[in-house]
């Protein structure tokens, strides 16, 4: 009999198809209602607001053997045996991005600095949430009169570079890095305004620092505890990689990193806690875009096409800067995958921006 599980994100599709892909019988929790991620799931929750901070409310309705916990919910009180990934306790210490600053120090690894004294600020800075992913609430602090209020925020040194990730699988003792993602961000033609705000990836991305970055990444991950899928974001310029974060968890590069192996990594990630580690070949380009919305905009019609995901239904509502859907492409080169990717993207725009989609 299939194992089952509960997959819990903002976004549960990233995870859930790559499970039933693998065989398992599987459960969501999510922000959203997808009709991929239903064709995927036995039964799909929903969540509006603020991310639930106590998923035992579903886990009363459902008989699963292990919860898989996504974006936002790496933290979760829940006991490690239950958890088929990161024990909760160690992801809360990963993600708090101050905490992994000083564990970096204490490793020797390469990151941008800390600001704690007022008086050691550098401008331009980046202000960033110690807790939280994928850029959304980041921006540029360029002089004493933006700096955030409260304690949500800490602040970091600004490093110009680009933006790149590490998808790595660990046992816990062994880490393998499988690729070097392009990370997309604040891009206009996707309809992110945020400068630092997340869109997408490519996969692979070619640098000369790559060696470096896998390095780094085989002896982060285990120092860590990190055991299973893993992302390590970094930003790297002239003078080689710095680490940004480490996300204990799947990360939005699954997709691409998917394309361009052919492998299942929701496999991967099982067998890496088990114990095995397999070694994965790039076989071609894999790109993933994430489309937001610049207006108003109603889905009128079906995009419920190969390489578009995360489809939404239609008769959804959307308001300037939510996130609609994601779109794909896969080629020989990086330019031949994001030009089919763009085709694709032409295709959403093209049903969704008629006189009929959407309010001036």
């Amino acid at each position: 009999m299939a194992p089952s599980i509960l997959v819990v994100g903002y976004n549960a599709r990233v995870m859930a198809c790559p499970a039933r892909r693998a065989g398992y019988k599987v459960y969501s929790l999510s922000h959203y209602d997808d009709l991929d991620l239903l064709r995927c799931v036995e039964k799909n929750f929903t969540f509006s607001g603020e991310l639930p901070s106590d998923i035992r409310p579903w886990l009363d309705h459902l008989d699963v053997d292990y919860v898989v916990l996504g974006s936002g919910f790496e933290g979760l009180d829940l006991p490690a045996s239950l958890v088929l990934g990161n024990d909760p306790k160690v992801a809360r210490d990963v993600i708090n991005k101050v905490w992994l600053a000083e564990k970096l120090n204490k490793l020797g690894l390469p990151h941008p600095r800390i600001f704690r004294k007022k008086g050691d600020i550098a401008f331009p800075c980046v202000a960033k949430p110690i807790k939280g992913g994928g850029g959304v609430k980041n921006f540029l602090v360029k002089d004493e009169s933006m700096l955030p209020d409260g304690d949500e925020y800490f602040l970091q040194e600004y490093v110009e570079g680009k933006p790149l990730s590490v998808s790595v699988l660990s046992t816990g003792s062994e880490a393998m890095p499988i690729s070097v993602n392009e990370i997309l961000v604040g891009k206009k033609w996707l309809g992110q305004c945020r400068e630092f705000g997340y869109c997408g990836n490519v996969t692979p991305y070619e640098t000369r620092f790559k060696r470096q970055m896998f390095d780094i990444a085989r002896e982060l991950v285990p120092a860590l505890g990190l055991v299973g899928h893993n992302g390590i974001d970094f930003i790297v310029n002239k003078d080689g990689p710095m680490v940004l974060e480490v996300n204990p968890r799947f990360t939005g590069a699954v997709d691409s990193v998917e394309l361009a192996t052919g492998e299942n990594l929701f496999k991967a990630h099982v067998d890496a806690i088990n114990g095995k580690l397999h070694e994965y070949r790039i076989r071609r380009y894999g790109a993933k875009a994430i489309l937001f919305a610049r207006r108003h905009t109603v889905v009128r019609g079906s995009l419920l096409k190969p390489m578009i995901a995360d489809v939404p239904k239609p008769g959804n509502v959307y308001e300037n800067g939510e996130a609609i859907c994601t779109i794909m492409g896969a080629g020989r080169t990086r330019g031949e995958a994001i030009g089919r990717l763009k085709e694709r993207l032409g295709f959403v725009k093209k049903s969704l921006y008629t006189a009929r989609a959407y309010k001036t």
